[in-house]
């Protein structure tokens, strides 16, 4: 991790200079950040000898920034508007003033199924607010380290605000809580000519399959439930997102097996099929995670409130 050398630096003269550069005049600059005359004279001193610039020129109509001063003043004031950013962000929330960027860690099913809801409530209430979404799989490896504690590290980092994915347990510095349940259906052509008879298990093991994984060695599921009953499937295609999979299943006889919610999504424009799947399983369930420590953090809270009302109002 890199260090900084904060004991010989004084943030205190970014303020100066901010306020110098927003007043125009040494006495009106000194009562906005609450110091005398005297100790802007000083400040201003200091931070011309850390720099090596003059930062300033006075002229007849106050304080004009040099070339130096301006080039480094649009990043003075990003510190300053993150500082107050910082210290304040537990005081208030105000959607409808709030420019902020929300990250949301999602893979391309929760993005297809729940950011058209999102975008358009966020739009009403907040309409200076960002929405970006962070990709994350549901299954994969960074570092040599497995899926869930990568989506951990980007909570714990503070890359994302939330993750929206399937989870199973959590550590206690974490929170989560369900959104929503839903089976899986079996989707095919409605053109295949296989839709002409009943699905059947043999039927759909008889057929190629598009498997929807992010880590293609690993087993889901389905092949866990055909290893116990002995039985296994033809992969034909193995890809990372549910929309390809819809792509590939639309022009050919292939089958693929996924959430009946993102199914829908593409079952008229697709001409797909679904069809209930021929063995027992589990519905799959979608959760919300973030850290416990923005439990009570007002833009956290008001994010969390707003995906939660997607599946409340709009269920998928």
């Amino acid at each position: 991790m890199q260090r900084f050398q904060l004991g010989s630096i004084d943030l205190n003269l970014l303020k100066v200079v901010y306020a110098l550069v927003v007043k125009g005049n040494m006495t009106s600059a000194g009562e906005y950040i609450g110091l005398s005359q005297p100790a802007m004279s000083h400040a201003l001193k200091r931070a011309r000898a850390i720099t090596g610039d003059d930062l300033f020129k006075k002229t007849s109509g106050g304080f004009v920034m040099t070339r130096f001063c301006t080039e480094i003043f649009p990043a003075v004031r990003r510190i300053m508007e993150d500082t107050e950013s910082v210290m304040l962000s537990r005081l208030n929330f105000d959607p409808t003033t709030s420019h902020r960027a929300f990250r949301i860690g999602m893979n391309d099913y929760f993005s297809v199924v729940l950011m058209p809801l999102l975008v358009e409530r966020v739009r009403a209430k907040a309409e200076h607010c960002v929405l970006e979404v962070i990709h994350m799989p549901r299954t994969g490896v960074a570092n040599n380290r497995n899926y869930l504690p990568v989506v951990q590290e980007h909570l714990d980092e503070g890359s994302i605000d939330v993750a929206v994915m399937t989870a199973d347990n959590f550590p206690a510095r974490y929170r989560c809580t369900s959104l929503f349940t839903e089976r899986r259906v079996c989707i095919m052509s409605a053109h295949n000519p296989a839709a002409e008879k009943p699905l059947t298990l043999d039927s759909l093991l008889s057929m190629g399959h598009v498997k929807v994984t992010s880590a293609p060695s690993r087993r889901g599921w389905i092949d866990e439930r055909l290893d116990a009953m002995g039985l296994e499937r033809s992969v034909v295609a193995v890809v990372p997102h549910f929309s390809a999979a819809v792509a590939i299943i639309a022009r050919s006889d292939l089958v693929a097996i996924m959430p009946e919610s993102v199914a829908k999504l593409f079952e008229r424009s697709h001409e797909l099929l679904l069809l209930e799947s021929p063995f027992a399983e589990e519905k799959q369930s979608t959760s919300m995670i973030w850290l416990a420590e923005k439990e009570r953090d007002p833009a956290s809270y008001w994010l969390r409130e707003q995906i939660s009302s997607c599946f409340i109002e709009g269920t998928p």
